[in-house]
């Protein structure tokens, strides 16, 4: 990023904290969006700096070598059966490029063990890829949970998951599969709990957690699958359903279900949050020690206690 932006955008922060230091309390939910609309400045700034439009050279070199990788596969694995892509590459950065070429061929290594019949469909952007298209229902996935495992393992160290769904037809004898690698995870951003109040820090976990929110009246047709909750206390606990205490006292709380294909896992945390751009929560001194999670203390003496999803789920 541009020197003098960075520096105009740091001293906006500061001057937002020494307001918030000497006012008074009651400002400090306008103060928390002042910064957040600061934050989000730098971010776009930040993007429109690295977008590749302007390197038109580069940009071929990347879009021909992902068309090399579907080509390959396409081949391959179909033959004479069609697929159809599409792909939206405008907006990507570099670091979209670099996280995308990291995770496709790892993505069409696992998309290649299934049967499709017909047109395949595969959606490429800067928030992941899609593969969509259907199966026979005879085929049991199941049974290639080990394999996918494993690659999920190395899409989790990319910071990206694979998630499925599958619809039903009239016809029972097929059905669409969907696979998803979701790699729209992004360093700057965090989906962060406010707990200032009352334990004086902020709860942060990655951005992604806003898209797989689930309405609580769809918690109870959940089949029997791993649960871990996150209490008050920011206690960690395991259940294999989703315990009574939510279903009775579900009113302040979130439920994320992840339908991953070699085990779904739902995450339970303790009250609603808000997507918050990490500078905002700009750091003086790192006090973290693992991966699971990390401390910050801010110039307002705030901690900032991030939990390493990927890290999390790999672990589980």
């Amino acid at each position: 990023m541009d020197k003098t932006l960075y520096q105009d955008f740091v001293h906006g922060i500061q001057t937002l904290e020494d307001i918030q230091a000497l006012g008074d309390i009651h400002l400090t939910p306008l103060i928390d969006r002042a910064t957040f609309h600061i934050g989000e400045i730098h971010r776009k700034a930040e993007l429109s700096l690295s977008n590749l439009d302007e390197y038109a050279k580069v940009k071929t070199f990347l879009e021909t070598t992902v068309d090399q990788l579907l080509t390959n596969y396409t081949l391959k694995d179909f033959g004479s059966h069609q697929v159809l892509f599409q792909k939206k590459f405008d907006s990507m950065s570099l670091k979209d490029w670099d996280k995308l070429l990291s995770v496709l061929p790892i993505s069409l290594h696992i998309v290649s063990i299934f049967k499709f019949i017909g047109t395949q469909n595969i959606q490429l952007s800067s928030e992941g890829i899609t593969f969509r298209g259907l199966i026979k229902t005879d085929q049991n996935i199941t049974k290639y949970r080990e394999l996918v495992y494993k690659a999920t393992r190395k899409l989790l160290s990319h910071q990206s998951i694979l998630t499925y769904k599958i619809d039903v037809l009239d016809d029972e004898r097929m059905c669409w599969l969907e696979l998803k690698i979701d790699t729209s995870h992004d360093e700057n951003l965090s989906y962060c709990l406010d707990y200032r109040k009352k334990l004086g820090t902020w709860l942060g976990f990655s951005n992604i957690f806003e898209k797989y929110i689930i309405p609580h009246e769809q918690v109870k047709d959940l089949p029997r699958h791993l649960v871990i909750e996150i209490n008050n206390e920011l206690e960690v606990k395991t259940f294999y359903r989703v315990p009574d205490s939510y279903t009775k006292r579900f009113k302040d709380k979130e439920i994320l279900h992840f339908s991953f294909l070699f085990r779904p896992i739902s995450i339970i945390i303790p009250r609603k949050g808000c997507i918050i751009n990490k500078a905002t929560l700009r750091k003086i001194r790192d006090t973290g020690s693992g991966l699971e999670q990390q401390e910050v203390e801010n110039r307002l003496k705030y901690l900032f206690r991030y939990i390493d999803f990927f890290s999390l789920i790999n672990q589980s």
